[in-house]
């Protein structure tokens, strides 16, 4: 038996709970994982509250979808995606549903290794938010000669995004509340604060325009992009599907998570080439904290539960 965050009913954090549940073998081209660390998204929390898309699955639902952990059993045939032998004792990071779970069984396929130098946090944090900036940028790629807006630029996904566009040569500006300024600065990034009058803030701080704008939290930035005269071609949204449609947004939509993405990500991370902040460890029993932690405010980074 094993012990894994469950969920009856759909709403508010108080409807999370931990059980024990049997422990499955691997079966064909499968590993079992011993979860060293899962971060929240806020996928998690809106799928739990029953305002995010879920797949058919019966209650009780599991919740997270990314891990880091320790290779603790084989099925027959596995590899990584490389096609590479996984081994007993690997240590790794990936995707998979209900992370949230002492053990886990996933594909070996949606397996990276996990550097030595990566923390377990980090690690177990990494595969949602840096797979869909790599998807964003993969959709709208920007480099030298651009300015680019990225909204939510503290958050996991805006960070990276911001990161990456900096390090390919683009003049990055950020929005963010004040107690995250001074980060987005440490990684290149130019903050500003979100809110009305945001067209105005960035009209000011770049003359020349925008070329590029990620929008990652609601309508505003988009809203500001459109009166500076960016075209909807130009502007990637993840979180507004309606919206994206009505405007002629891009997104990246369902996009292919790939164990080499992932597999880049975590190398870049353990070089100090790619920063992820984790705020707060919880473990399993204090679940309902983290996620309403999570569902707070102005968050400084990753939430990460680690069993």
């Amino acid at each position: 038996m094993i012990r894994a965050v469950l969920y009856n009913n759909t709403g508010g954090p108080e409807q999370l709970y931990v059980a024990e549940i049997p422990s499955d073998d691997p079966g064909q081209g499968e590993v079992a994982v011993t979860v060293k660390a899962a971060g929240l998204n806020p996928y998690d929390a809106k799928a739990r509250a029953g305002i995010a898309p879920v797949a058919d699955v019966a209650f009780p639902r599991g919740v997270g979808s990314d891990f880091a952990g320790i290779v603790s059993a084989l099925g027959p045939g596995v590899s990584y995606a490389d096609g590479t032998p996984v081994t007993l004792g690997d240590e790794v990071l990936g995707w998979g549903p209900g992370t949230l779970r002492e053990r886990l069984i996933v594909p070996a396929v949606q397996l990276a290794r996990k550097p030595a130098a990566l923390s377990w946090t980090v690690a177990g944090s990494l595969s949602t938010p840096g797979q869909t900036a790599m998807a964003c940028l993969n959709v709208l790629p920007v480099g030298r000669g651009d300015t680019v807006l990225v909204s939510a630029a503290a958050g996991a996904v805006g960070f990276i995004i911001g990161q990456l566009a900096v390090r390919a040569g683009a003049r990055v500006i950020g929005t963010a509340s004040d107690v995250n300024h001074e980060r987005l600065s440490s990684v290149g990034v130019e903050p500003i604060e979100y809110g009305p009058g945001l067209e105005e803030r960035v009209r000011a701080i770049a003359p020349d325009g925008i070329t590029a704008v990620f929008e990652n939290h609601g309508r505003e930035a988009v809203d500001a992009a459109l009166a500076l005269g960016v075209p909807p071609s130009q502007v990637c949204a993840i979180v507004d599907h309606a919206l994206t449609a009505e405007l002629g947004l891009v997104t990246p939509g369902r996009y292919e998570r790939r164990a080499d993405v992932l597999q880049d990500l975590a190398d870049r991370a353990a070089v100090g080439a790619l920063m992820l902040p984790v705020q707060q460890e919880f473990p399993l029993d204090a679940v309902q904290d983290a996620f309403r932690l999570l569902e707070g405010r102005h968050l400084t980074g990753k939430v990460v539960i680690t069993p």
